[in-house]
């Protein structure tokens, strides 16, 4: 009996010793599975972390490399538009030194054609020569006109002292329009000195009315002429009112 105790208490222990290594052998594998999942997973995982470092390296590389092409580019784009801010100021300094070469040629054209216009089919030089001549006469021109002016003044002045010598005492006529100005009066002696002389046109015994605002003051008679001064008499017989410096004197 006791022998058959044993027996089973050795086959209940062997019986558990045999589930109990059934389990630890389920656990085993399923330990051994799940490790196995995660070297898979870990293997998995890591590819993907180093593809994904590669992926980032060759994405930065590319980066590095655009940004240098972008660099690159701007550097050109900036070349291209000084280039083209030249070509537009060369184009542009063109175009004025064209404007300014056709009216050139306008003004060229024109000219030529009032050459054609010229009588007698003269050229240049012709006209060169004229221009010349016309130059030489004009002066001879304006020597004979101041030597006829002082003839004319030498004979005015002697035909005035031929009148004196013979008596004759008539006004001589002035240049039309005359004007002048007092600057200075004697009352005690009557005699006024005007601001007008042989080059204004005044003449000895010319007579010159003697106005102030419009009013006539009397009318005075050149006894002396200088060139840009002259004195004249009051006539007493004309004599209006007085007469001051600043009246006006006219013919």
């Amino acid at each position: 009996m006791l022998r058959i105790c044993l027996i089973i208490a050795i086959v209940g222990s062997l019986a558990a010793g045999a589930l109990s290594f059934i389990k630890i052998q389920d656990i085993i594998v399923t330990t051994r599975q799940a490790r196995d999942q995660w070297h898979s997973q870990f293997d998995s995982e890591h590819s993907a972390k180093l593809a994904a470092e590669a992926s980032l390296k060759k994405t930065k590389a590319d980066l590095e490399s655009t940004k240098k092409e972008l660099a690159t580019t701007k550097s050109d784009l900036d070349n291209a538009n000084a280039k083209v801010a030249d070509l537009d100021k060369k184009n542009t300094d063109l175009t004025a030194e064209l404007d300014k070469t056709r009216a050139d040629r306008d003004t060229a054209q024109q000219e030529l054609e009032q050459w054609h216009l010229i009588p007698g089919g003269l050229k240049p030089p012709q006209i060169k020569e004229l221009i010349e001549e016309l130059a030489v006469t004009k002066k001879a021109r304006d020597t004979y006109v101041a030597e006829n002016k002082l003839l004319n003044e030498n004979l005015q002045d002697v035909k005035n002292q031929l009148d004196k010598l013979v008596g004759t005492d008539a006004p001589v006529p002035l240049p039309v329009g005359l004007k002048g100005t007092i600057v200075a009066v004697d009352p005690k002696f009557d005699f006024v000195v005007l601001n007008i002389g042989t080059d204004q046109g005044a003449k000895v015994r010319g007579e010159m009315m003697v106005e102030k605002d419009g009013k006539l003051l009397g009318k005075v008679r050149i006894a002396t002429v200088d060139k840009d001064r002259s004195i004249a008499n009051i006539m007493p017989n004309w004599k209006r009112g007085d007469i001051m410096e600043g009246d006006e004197v006219l013919y």
